[in-house]
């Protein structure tokens, strides 16, 4: 699917494309999709452990198609009510899966990680350089 998607544009040397989800109790977790999913998605997460799961498709303009996913393991600290209510007033966990930003104050939650950090800011950038290094012939 994706290199039929591709296929038609002429104009690129590569292509990458990627998307990270939440995965907790056997449940995927995306983007919140209002204040309410947001405050219990961040209620279950709380004194938790979760996943974060980035696929990653990386095509070039031969159509070879190269694809991959990071897992990180995340240890949420307990999350006071109030503090939760207060983070989502900012307004930062909306647009991010899990409805947290690691990078931003939700990292503020983490009390463990286990994993590429940049995983679940949502690329796994060392894992991709690495894979286009390959694609170039660096070692």
């Amino acid at each position: 699917m994706i290199r039929q998607t591709f296929k038609d544009i002429k104009d690129y040397d590569v292509i990458i494309g990627c998307d990270t989800v939440v995965l907790f109790n056997n449940n995927i977790i995306g983007k919140p999709i209002n204040v309410e999913d947001a405050r219990a998605t961040l209620h279950r997460l709380s004194g938790n452990v979760h996943e974060v799961y980035t696929g990653v498709t990386i095509i070039d303009n031969n159509q070879q198609c190269e694809q991959f996913v990071e897992r990180t393991t995340v240890k949420f600290c307990q999350i006071p009510a109030n503090v939760i209510e207060e983070y989502i007033a900012s307004g930062e966990p909306f647009d991010r899966a899990g409805s947290y930003s690691i990078q931003g104050c939700g990292g503020m939650f983490v009390e463990k990680i286990d994993g590429c950090y940049y995983n679940v800011v949502g690329l796994p950038i060392n894992r991709l350089v690495k894979a286009l290094w390959k694609r170039i012939g660096l070692k």
